[in-house]
């Protein structure tokens, strides 16, 4: 594989001379043309829960319209990261604003980006993979929002608002095809049935049949699409005062793509020499004794595995609505919604095609054949009651109560379904009595992690806006949330190893149960428990703008944010609760209009956290085996983002968006890093002492100084489209370029967790005709198929000791010295080229 580093730099040149070339075109031709002065479209945003301009809201908000989603080419959740300042989004389906996130798929801690749909809060992301057809705008709101939107909100919330039904009798099908065998048809019809009644439904069902990852062993590709989506819409006005509307959707994936987990890979080469790892091993090495090259190394778009991958979402159903009464002086208004789902993803564990078995410490009839299962159900519901005032006087308020209850069980398996010895494992009793029999384990499962949860959250919040004049006001707002969580887990883990701690003989006759024991007084072993708490904060927020004229907006802002405390459930880790995590986020901000055709948005903004919530993963409490840590340290985080949009006239439009973001972990101490445990880097940082696991010697380290996971330092987008008008119609020509810098996805001064920077290149040509009723959209995405990585994958890097082993000596003792790491990479998507056909009537 070429280098990264050298063929994103050839491509990033590549890219810009493209985009400069394109720009250039258009600005000739814009020169050429007499057009009349033109002015730039106004958009109308709900950020603050009421509609207003985006230009006269002082929040840092990105908005994006299903027009500019066509024209720009965003398709997908990662596009909108890309235009965003300050966003991120890991292959392993986790967002983050600022620096504010979550770094585990483990339950029981929550994410720090709030998403909504219309207003109600989706603990599921699968909402933002609507395509532009049924989503009107989608409003990214940077920085904490927790006085309004509350629950999560640490760095931001996300806001799809969807297409309403029609007035009038209409509908819009689209059809698209393209390379992997790509196909996708949608539409949508309005039915009105009286002036104060209509309708609307809608469909989609997307297929990709050749997947991203060609896959060279017998198992199906990696990442391939198969969806479906379903939408009902009714929306009434209930004589002149009262507005009803409700939206039932159910969506159905069954692909190997999953929610962006399956577009990983293992990139680094084998770990063929040691037959088991020393640090949390349970099972022989993967790849021990393997013969074959892993092709992910020369090319991370091409793996060699035999067990089928798969992401099923089932049973995804929303229902949300809003009634809304107009009571003269205020809108009353009830949000509320339910939503429950399936989630199932899984397939390969071991990345490589080997079925029969292999010789391990002179033992045959050893399998390495691994598989991996994660089991995912949700439910939960949601219910708001906000007065919102509708006077023209200086004082404007939104007073509101909130209830949310959310039910959610979570099982990760990783078995061994072709070892025997698997089904009825042991207790290990000694020399003279080496198998004690332990529980029936039919599965045949190595690890198996149970969780289960209720949380419940209740708010009150209020918010003022006081206009002492034309030009100056002052918005404060507080709120009052409590949280309380009640969850339960279990693990069991079963060693099966010739080369493990028994020993050849007892190694290769039994499997043994080695799962944490949480009561070694108690007869058995107790490896469950219940854990259970509850946290409450005020959080609010102070904000003073100033609009010296109808075009600027400039304003300060001091906002405090809260996310709740929490548990890791399912892996019995040694510190399964993180206490409530806070910022203190303070913000200067512009929002400029230059002569009616450039928009000029700004802000410099500073946040201080407060036992910011982290998982690492370390041993678990019994020492038997590698397990995620729940752990909370201080950090800061500060930045400037910026978002221009030029347009000169109606044919030309140039965007460009930059965010620079700068982080840094303030407190946090002591752990090992688990892709270099015993800290041989020269930039490690040892502090808190060292422990000894298998021979290896794990030195842990103080964070202090580490960069926060998901946040690059900086990232451009840039955007130009022109528009030729003709008789028949119209011509738009989009192109589109993204850098975005390095990435780290663990807060360890270490190259294993960071992903190279990449620059990736979109174009687009679009024909209308002149009634608007049909579109033809042919377009390229990735367009010089840059190699780019977007996360470390569900599986951190990891050391890897060699063997024979060239040994590491510490104070006269000799320990086992890591020899490489094993890497896997979320990848973003490669080269995608197709058609598109919409017809509107």
């Amino acid at each position: 594989m070429p280098s990264l580093k050298k063929s994103g730099l050839r491509r990033s040149l590549v890219a810009t001379v493209s985009l400069a070339a394109f720009v250039a075109s258009a600005g000739s031709a814009l020169a050429q043309a007499q057009a009349e002065p033109y002015m730039i479209q106004e958009l109308v945003i709900t950020a603050e829960k009421r509609e207003q301009a985006l230009q006269d809201v002082p929040v840092a908000v990105s908005a994006f319209t299903s027009q500019q989603r066509d024209t720009q080419g965003i398709t997908n959740i990662q596009d909108f990261v890309n235009f965003t300042p300050g966003m991120n989004y890991s292959g392993t389906d986790r967002v983050s604003l600022r620096g504010a996130g979550r770094n585990t798929f483990y339950i029981g801690n929550d994410p720090g980006v709030a998403a909504y749909s219309d207003g109600f809060y989706s603990a599921s992301s699968s909402e933002l993979f609507k395509t532009p057809l049924f989503i009107e705008r989608t409003e990214i709101l940077r920085g904490p929002q927790g006085t309004l939107y509350g629950r999560n909100a640490m760095g931001g919330a996300i806001n799809q608002v969807s297409k309403r039904p029609s007035q009038d009798f209409s509908g819009e099908i689209r059809a698209a095809v393209g390379n992997y065998e790509y196909t996708r048809i949608e539409g949508v019809v309005s039915l009105p049935v009286a002036d104060n009644l209509r309708f609307k439904v809608g469909g989609n069902q997307e297929w990709q049949r050749r997947g991203f990852i060609e896959n060279i062993g017998s198992a199906n590709e990696g990442a391939s699409i198969k969806r479906t989506y379903f939408e009902a819409q009714v929306e009434a006005e209930l004589g002149d005062s009262v507005d009803v509307w409700v939206r039932y959707n159910r969506s159905n994936w069954d692909d190997s793509l999953g929610v962006g987990d399956r577009l990983t890979n293992l990139v680094s080469p084998y770990d063929t020499t040691r037959a088991f790892q020393p640090i949390g091993g349970l099972v022989t090495n993967f790849q021990f004794g393997e013969t074959v090259v892993n092709p992910g190394v020369a090319d991370p778009y091409v793996q060699n595995t035999n067990r089928d991958g798969y992401g099923a979402l089932r049973g995804n159903h929303v229902l949300t609505g809003q009634i809304t009464w107009d009571l003269g002086f205020a809108d009353l208004r009830y949000i509320g919604g339910f939503q429950q789902y399936d989630y199932q993803t899984g397939g390969d564990y071991d990345n490589t095609s080997r079925t029969a078995p292999i010789t391990v410490a002179g033992v045959p009839g050893v399998y390495v054949d691994y598989t991996t299962d994660f089991y995912e159900k949700k439910k939960y519901y949601s219910n708001e009651l906000n007065l919102t005032s509708n006077s023209d006087g200086p004082l404007n308020w939104i007073l509101g109560l909130y209830q949310y209850n959310e039910d959610h069980g979570q099982r990760i398996q990783l078995g061994n379904p072709q070892q025997s010895q698997m089904s009825n494992p042991c207790y290990f009793g000694g020399a003279t009595n080496p198998c004690i029999p332990a529980p029936a384990n039919p599965s045949r499962n190595f690890a198996d992690n149970i969780a289960d949860l209720n949380s419940k959250a209740y708010a009150v919040f209020g918010q003022f806006t006081y206009a002492f004049s034309d030009a100056w006001a002052l918005t404060t707002g507080l709120r009052y949330t409590k949280d309380e969580k009640d969850g339960f887990e279990s693990q069991s883990l079963v060693l099966y190893s010739p080369a493990g701690p028994f020993g050849p003989v007892a190694g290769g006759l039994f499997a043994y149960d080695v799962s944490t024991d949480l009561q070694p007084g108690t007869p058995g072993v107790q490896n469950s428990r219940v854990l259970s708490n509850s946290w409450d904060a005020v959080t609010g927020v102070v904000n003073l703008d100033w609009t010296p004229d109808d075009d600027s907006l400039f304003y300060a802002k001091y906002s405090r944010g809260y996310k709740s405390g929490g548990f890791l459930l399912g892996t019995l880790a040694p510190n399964p609760e993180g206490d409530a995590e806070f910022v203190n986020a303070y913000e200067l901000g512009m929002k400029k209009t230059i002569a009616r055709q450039l928009i000029v948005n700004a802000s410099l903004y500073y946040n201080d956290y407060t036992d910011l919530q982290l998982n690492l993963q370390q041993l678990n409490a019994a020492g038997t085996a590698a397990a995620n840590n729940f752990i909370n340290v201080d950090a800061r985080a500060y930045g400037l983002e910026l978002e221009t949009i030029w347009e000169p006239s109606r044919n030309l439009q140039v965007s460009v968006s930059y965010g620079y973001l700068n982080t840094e972990i303030t407190r946090g101490c002591c752990f090992y890093d688990p892709a270099d445990p015993s800290a041989l880097l020269p930039q490690a940082q040892p502090a808190g002492g060292t422990a000894v696991q298998n021979g290896v010697l794990l030195v842990f380290q103080d964070l202090e100084g580490s960069r926060l996971f998901q946040s690059p330092e900086h990232k451009v987008a840039m955007n130009a489209n022109y528009t030729w008008d003709f008789g028949p119609g119209s011509l738009i020509a989009s192109g589109t370029a993204f850098w975005t810098d390095e990435t780290i996805y663990q807060p360890f001064d270490n190259p294993a967790f960071a992903v190279p920077a990449y620059t990736v290149a979109d174009f687009r040509l679009i024909w209308r005709d002149i009634e608007d009723r049909y579109s033809l959209i042919g377009f390229v995405k990735n367009a010089f198929e840059e190699e780019g990585f977007t996360s470390t994958g569900s599986t951190n890097p990891t050391a890897v000791f060699g063997n024979p082993n060239p040994g590491l000596v510490v104070g006269g003792q000799t320990y086992l010295r890591q020899t490489g790491s094993a890497i896997t990479r979320g990848l973003i998507q490669p080269r995608t080229f197709g058609l598109e056909l919409q017809y509107r009537f």
